[in-house]
């Protein structure tokens, strides 16, 4: 009996041994030398420090977006106003309450914006999150186009469709009722679009930018037959480019995405087949300029000066320096010798300044109404190359 106890005790020590020397050797912290000899301690390696990324939760990179910016002009341009409130007309986009207002979730009229908002509030998480939005499929342009299927885009779309189109500027030179395109009228106005990156990303489906007539103009921008939807390229909470969407398809150095080439011919006519597409544009832009002064100086009789700070852009140039300095900033300076011609070429200029992302929008279609608008002020275009 004590002998089969014996043996049952050793059968566990063994077992132990076992366990207690199969830890050790998987540790690889002590060495058995060999029977009877005391263990020696082995070096223990480095391990390597792991630091887990932060995460970083969804108000969070909401705060740091331009959304969350409370000391934005977007925010506070209605500050000094009387009475201190954010038109209707402004509201839908400019507070939270505006937004909900025009989505119905206060109980109102959807698609309308029924009162006045109050100062002080920015895009939080509920204007984009809410019973409403999740529904939310389609967008109506200033043109009068529905865009249907458009998901949780058509949250981001509704803001940033612009405020103008091809015809709500036809509309407009229209009841001028003038003899002609270069007959200056004060009574023909300047006509702001705004926020465009939406209705660029479109083309001509919605025709955000004016179109000119018997011009062909490209539609939405796809590559292959993938739209690129707003959160293709951008972050939804913190707005940032998403610089790896844009390496599937492009080859630039560094991260600068103005950097990305489209086009293999000259597009400004400067003779430079390697910038980027965001500079051809930028050429573009300042040609147009160029002619918009010397046909408001030349054929208006007054000359003309832009500034993107200060609505509505386009004041008098009373000193003819090209630019608008501190004191021609003024609702009396306001420029007011608009002919149908030069306000489309304004239109342009102006929808094209707005949308800070167009080279990546839709770059044909910026490039196809800057092209049009300096052609028709008759515009120096040699050397250029209409897509």
């Amino acid at each position: 009996m004590e002998s089969e106890t014996i043996s049952g005790r050793s059968r566990i020590w063994l077992m132990v041994a076992m366990m207690l020397g199969a830890s050790l050797a998987l540790s690889a912290c002590v060495s058995m030398a060999g029977a009877g000899v005391a263990p020696v301690i082995a070096p223990v390696a480095d391990c390597p420090t792991v630091e887990a990324p932060r995460v970083v939760s969804f108000n969070e990179q909401w705060a740091s977006s331009p959304h969350a910016d409370e000391d934005a002009e977007a925010f506070r341009h209605w500050d000094a106003e009387t009475p201190q409130e954010i038109p209707v007309d402004c509201a839908r986009c400019h507070s939270r309450t505006g937004f909900l207002d025009y989505l119905g979730v206060d109980g109102t009229a959807v698609g309308v914006v029924d009162s006045p908002a109050k100062i002080g509030t920015t895009i939080t998480c509920y204007v984009c999150h809410n019973e409403a939005t999740y529904t939310l499929d389609s967008a109506v342009f200033p043109s009068g186009k529905r865009i249907g299927g458009l998901g949780p885009e058509a949250r981001c779309i509704t803001c940033h469709m612009g405020r103008a189109s091809t015809m709500t500027l036809n509309i407009r030179i229209t009841e001028a009722n003038l003899i002609g395109d270069d007959t200056p009228s004060p009574d023909l106005k300047f006509l702001n679009s705004h926020s465009t990156s939406a209705a660029t990303s479109f083309g001509s489906e919605v025709q955000g930018a004016y179109e000119y007539n018997g011009k062909s103009y490209r539609g939405r921008y796809t590559r292959g037959d993938d739209f690129f939807a707003c959160t293709r390229c951008h972050d939804q909470h913190t707005l940032e480019i998403k610089i790896d969407t844009c390496v599937e398809c492009h080859t630039f150095t560094g991260e600068d995405v103005k950097a990305i080439r489209v086009y293999t011919n000259d597009i400004d006519g400067d003779g430079d087949t390697t910038e980027g597409i965001a500079f051809e544009i930028n050429q573009l832009q300042a040609d147009l300029l160029e002619a918009i002064q010397v046909y408001a100086r030349d054929r208006m009789g007054v000359p003309i000066a832009y500034d993107l700070a200060h609505h509505p852009y386009f004041y008098i140039d009373t000193n003819q320096n090209g630019s608008v300095d501190a004191e021609e900033v003024s609702k009396e300076n306001v420029y007011n010798s608009w002919s149908p011609r030069l306000l489309r070429a304004a239109y342009n200029y102006n929808y094209v300044a707005h949308d800070a992302g167009a080279y990546a929008h839709n770059s044909t279609y910026i490039i196809q109404v800057l092209f049009d608008s300096l052609v028709d002020l008759g515009g120096d275009v040699a050397g250029k190359t209409r897509p």
